[in-house]
């Protein structure tokens, strides 16, 4: 039987690592919105806006947001947004050989694999993410602060997870992701998991074809401005 890939839970499971990441090196957050069971997304958005509205804004904190990688999932309360200073983030600096850093790069590469499996190793997105995290290996992050290598990650998965989302928005009818879906484009006929917009927490096996594909992603927003938390959940 083939593998199964759940970019829910890998894309989650990125974003811990970058919290904790920023927790244990001594940044401390500004924030932290539990989930809650059954709570609609746009509820849990309004939630964070308000706590970050106390405490700088939304501009003034580079957010992270999931469901515990291990947890129970989509609308469980199992999981949590959490905020933290952009300034303090900014005045930390990541020595040599940290092991968090290493932690948030091998989990973006599982992630990254993850929607290799599903678009194909050659897709654009694919390639470009690629050939970005493999220039991040190779010093680790060391160096770097925190506010410009977490923005970093997170930007480095964007156009991936946009192009897997288009995918994914084919697979049914009027589609997850219609937004993101290319003018004109065809329904292809396999189902894949996405970590922006599918709901059920479902797996997408290998063996399936990756469904078409149209190129031109969107461009990424701001990393100063980081936005309100999008629907990814683990």
């Amino acid at each position: 039987m083939a593998d199964k890939v759940n970019l829910q839970k890998s894309y989650s499971a990125l974003n811990e690592k970058l919290t904790k990441l920023f927790d244990e090196s001594g940044v401390r957050r500004s924030f932290t919105v539990p989930y809650v069971e059954g709570q609609p997304m746009d509820a849990h958005i309004t939630a964070v806006g308000q706590a970050a509205a106390q405490t700088g804004g939304l501009t003034n904190n580079l957010l992270t947001t999931a469901h515990h990688s291990t947890g129970k999932g989509w609308g469980s309360g199992d999981g949590h947004t959490v905020g933290h200073p952009s300034e303090k983030l900014r005045m930390t600096i990541i020595p040599k050989e940290d092991e968090k850093a290493k932690a948030v790069i091998l989990a973006a590469q599982k992630h990254l694999n993850g929607i290799a499996t599903l678009l194909g190793e050659n897709d654009p997105a694919v390639m470009t993410a690629n050939s970005q995290l493999g220039l991040v290996k190779k010093t680790d992050g060391a160096g770097m602060n925190l506010l410009d290598f977490g923005v970093m990650m997170t930007q480095i998965m964007h156009a991936p997870n946009q192009a897997v989302a288009r995918a994914h928005s084919g697979t049914k009818e009027g589609g997850h992701a219609p937004h993101l879906r290319a003018p004109k484009a065809g329904a292809p006929e396999t189902e894949q998991e996405t970590p922006e917009t599918a709901q059920s927490g479902g797996e997408a096996s290998q063996s399936q074809p990756a469904a078409p594909v149209a190129q031109g992603a969107p461009a990424p927003p701001a990393p100063a401005q980081p936005a309100a938390p999008a629907p990814v959940q683990g």
